[in-house]
């Protein structure tokens, strides 16, 4: 199983003028670290929080599902970010994806021998692991609106389509 819940009782930061990228927007945007998304995998749950993980891993995450959409049928990606470093191996088979994990580091867990076994792997339907990452970053899109940014950052063009 792969969801990806979130609390959207988060409080907004202010615009910041400098920022020229997404990644530096949603830096900004979230004041706090607050663990406020949890990745479930399998059953396995990793907290994230906005300002550090997904601004960190916010470009790895875009390269993954453009790969996607691009129907790349094997390709890899890597994730590190504050909580954890990652890297998935992805492969397309008919309508669901097989997504054999490297877990390199996974903070606040005591679950580190469960990495890289066999009952790491995740088969997920293809829409719905692609709709799980976007129904997150149609928030953040809504949020960095919110607070004033728009499609001039960098890197915005995937935001864009949602």
């Amino acid at each position: 199983m792969f969801r990806i819940k979130i609390n959207n009782e988060v409080s907004l930061g202010k615009i910041d003028y400098d920022d020229e990228t997404v990644c530096e927007a949603i830096h900004s945007t979230y004041p706090e670290y607050h663990y406020d998304i949890s990745l479930i995998w399998n059953d396995f749950v990793i907290p994230l929080d906005r300002r550090g993980d997904i601004s960190e891993m916010y470009n790895d995450i875009i390269r993954m599902l453009n790969a996607l959409k691009r129907n790349e049928k094997d390709f890899s990606i890597s994730f590190l970010s504050s909580t954890f470093s990652a890297q998935w191996s992805i492969h397309v088979e008919s309508e669901n994806l097989r997504i054999i994990p490297k877990w390199i580091t996974v903070s606040f867990s005591d679950l580190q021998p469960y990495d890289n076994q066999q009952n790491s792997i995740l088969i997920v339907p293809t829409v719905e692991f692609i709709n799980e990452w976007n129904n997150l970053l149609k928030i953040i899109k809504d949020d960095l609106i919110n607070v004033g940014y728009n499609e001039n950052l960098e890197d915005f063009y995937y935001l864009k389509t949602l």
